[in-house]
């Protein structure tokens, strides 16, 4: 067998493989940090008992805006009460479009 015959398909399907996971990964938050960014910025209201992300993104219409968003809750301690917020986070850029 010839070195060249399996050498060149690899190498092609290593830098193909490459550069279409670059593509992917830089177009959407990965749903478990953009969790992790709402949790961030919500544990200095108090701790949380809870949380949770779906991971399939949706659309929604945002100031006549159609955005994909990513739909979570957490459950969070404020005052002795337990709270539950809902969230809808741009699953581009990580901005939360909308609590609930």
């Amino acid at each position: 067998m010839k070195w060249y015959k399996l050498i060149a398909p690899t190498a092609v399907g290593i830098t193909v493989g490459t550069i279409i996971g670059k593509k992917v990964t830089d177009k959407w938050l990965f749903p478990e940090l953009a969790l992790k960014k709402v949790k961030k910025q919500l544990e200095a209201n108090g701790p949380i008992t809870g949380s949770w992300i779906l991971m399939k993104l949706e659309e929604i219409e945002v100031d006549g805006e159609t955005l994909k968003v990513y739909r979570g809750g957490v459950t969070q301690e404020i005052e002795g009460k337990r709270v539950q917020i809902n969230f809808c986070m741009d699953a581009k850029s990580g901005e939360i479009v909308k609590f609930e």
